[in-house]
């Protein structure tokens, strides 16, 4: 008889029923859920992660969570330490893509997390396979669940072009090495089901993972399988929703890896704050950012930001991210937009074992004729840092601005060395600044926004105009007769009387005042508008634009016009 076991564990049975008794935990599989920054559809990975943790708790007492705003890359490192199960929601980048012309393990096939604690749900930074593989340790044979992201199934974005069969084979291998560098035995990627099914399957019984994910409630019967190429020995399988698109199901997996095999982890005894970087202390003071040319959309240009500080040692391989908060630009928010399919399925309801499953608001997805709880990228939400200049009183960094003309709101990240975001309290330290980006045919006035005049009596009106765009209003040319295709062209500033409140009378005619033939890119014309009231008294308004032959009205063109209002007296 094994007398000495069943006693220990009658003796534990009666410590716990004591009032007041403490019997310390032992080690237990250590599940980590994390939910990163991903817009609108934040909220619903929150919950949908909330689902698989209450299914976790059932198993285990060794739960932790790391949900935006707070999950940063400290806290994430600091979570995955021994981790055998985990969760990941959030935006996904990966390769092949049309981002990037090769795979760049900094940023791709790994996390999109909050740059700095405490911020929103919307930007956010990649810290991809070269991250987790160097500097992640999770448990032997930890199974990697990755829902609702981009490229980790072999997808691409909602409304892009998915590519080939092989296209998606390499994503699917990409993203899961290095999970499987840091200990990962598996790694599942499911683009619509959520994580609490395969929590479930994880923690109750001896399943292998690649059965849980053959029996899984998303499966197509399409399955194919290959042999990995970034990860030997093991086998990766994809299932579409059809042979040749729809790539939302995955697998990388090495023989055995399943319930039966998950490491136990002993609880940490106390949760340590993850350690931020931080230049407090350092006395650095930062003014206004600025940039010394004019932003052109498309363009690449450089950000000066003039600074003072006491340890200049502390600035020492300063890295920058810039972030464009659109406000006010032309075209869609986002690229490959459109509207929901005429004959869009929906997937099948995922069941939760713990709890009914969260409400659901999927998108639209174009591409494959379906919805999908997919987030797409939005622009100006990555912060990507790049290496800066640090001269004596200014920071150098070169950015790429947006393509779209428009308002944006430019938020500059300071980011240690390896890309780490400065805490809170350091970023507070920056201004942000409000650009106006313009386009091919741009242009700025400078006059009053009112006036006064007698009725029907002429008066001027100072006026300035700029070409802010990247493209000359007409041409210099050559004034002689025999070539027409090079005569010189010159736009036109127009101004124009509206009524507001008055209803009858004359209204004067348009005064035209002629620019000089071509007139370049970031030239001035400044000329007092000789102008003519109208003869009733009232309120009326003089709408100034630029014309141009062969292009028009710029404000037609999506340019701003300045509005005068004039009150005739």
């Amino acid at each position: 008889m094994r007398v000495v076991p069943v006693l220990v564990a009658l003796l534990i049975a009666l410590l716990s029923a004591l009032p007041g008794a403490a019997v310390a935990a032992g080690p237990e599989p250590k599940v980590v859920l994390i939910v990163g920054p991903a817009g609108e559809a934040t909220q619903r990975y929150r919950e949908r992660a909330e689902a698989a943790a209450q299914v976790a708790e059932r198993y285990t007492s060794n739960v932790v969570r790391v949900y935006s705003p707070e999950a940063t890359w400290p806290a994430v490192q600091q979570a995955l330490d021994g981790a055998a199960v985990v969760v990941y929601m959030g935006h996904g980048n990966g390769w092949p893509s049309r981002y990037r012309d090769s795979l760049f393990g900094g940023t791709q096939n790994g996390f999109g997390l909050n740059p700095v604690a405490g911020g929103d749900d919307a930007s956010h930074q990649y810290f991809g396979e070269e991250r987790i593989a160097a500097e992640v340790n999770l448990a032997e044979n930890a199974v990697v669940l990755l829902h609702h992201l981009c490229y980790a199934s072999g997808n691409t974005e909602p409304g892009l072009p998915e590519g080939t069969v092989e296209d998606a084979r390499q994503r699917i291998d990409n993203y899961a090495a290095g999970f499987i560098e840091a200990g990962a035995g598996a790694v599942v990627a499911e683009g619509h089901l959520g994580p609490a099914w395969y929590v479930q399957q994880l923690l109750d019984g001896d399943r292998s993972i690649d059965g849980s994910w053959r029996r899984s409630p998303n499966a197509r019967g399409n399955e194919t399988t290959f042999a990995s190429q970034r990860s030997p020995g093991f086998i990766a399988a994809m299932d579409p929703d059809r042979a040749d698109g729809g790539f939302y199901r995955s697998i990388v997996y090495r023989d055995g890896v399943g319930a039966g095999q998950l490491t136990a982890t002993p609880i940490a005894p106390v949760a340590t704050e993850p350690a931020e970087p931080t230049l407090v202390g350092s006395g650095l003071n930062i003014e206004m950012p600025y940039f010394q040319v004019r932003p052109l959309a498309g363009s690449a240009m450089d950000l000066w930001i003039p600074y003072t500080v006491e340890e200049a040692a502390a600035l020492k391989g300063l890295t920058v991210g810039v972030r464009w908060d659109p406000i006010d630009v032309d075209g869609p928010a986002t690229e490959g937009d459109g509207g929901a399919p005429e004959e869009a399925a929906v997937p099948p309801s995922e069941p939760a074992p713990s709890a009914s499953a969260p409400s659901e608001a999927p998108a639209a997805d174009p591409s494959s004729g379906r919805f999908t709880f997919i987030e797409p990228e939005q622009v100006g939400s990555v912060v990507q840092p790049a290496a800066a200049a640090i001269g004596p009183t200014r920071i150098k960094t070169k950015l790429a601005v947006p393509e779209r003309p428009g308002r944006y709101r430019l938020v500059t990240t300071l980011h240690d060395p390896s890309g780490v975001a400065f805490d809170a309290p350091t970023q507070a330290l920056v201004p942000a600044m409000f650009v106006r980006i313009s386009g091919e045919l741009e242009a700025r006035y400078l006059v009053a926004s009112s006036a006064s005049a007698p009725s029907g009596e002429d008066f001027r009106l100072p006026l300035a105009v700029g070409n802010v765009g990247s493209t000359a209003w007409g041409q210099v040319g050559d004034a002689g007769p025999r070539n027409l295709d090079k005569r010189p062209i010159a736009g036109s500033i127009v101004a124009h009387w509206v009524r507001l409140d008055a209803e009858t009378g004359d209204l004067p005619g348009d005064v035209h005042h002629r620019l000089p033939a071509g007139f370049l890119p970031g030239a001035t014309e400044r000329t007092p508008l000789g102008l003519t009231a109208p003869d009733l008294p009232g309120t009326y308004l003089l709408l100034i634009d630029v014309v141009v032959p062969g292009i028009g009205s710029l404000t037609a063109r999506g340019a701003d016009p300045a509005l005068v209002r004039v009150t005739v007296e």
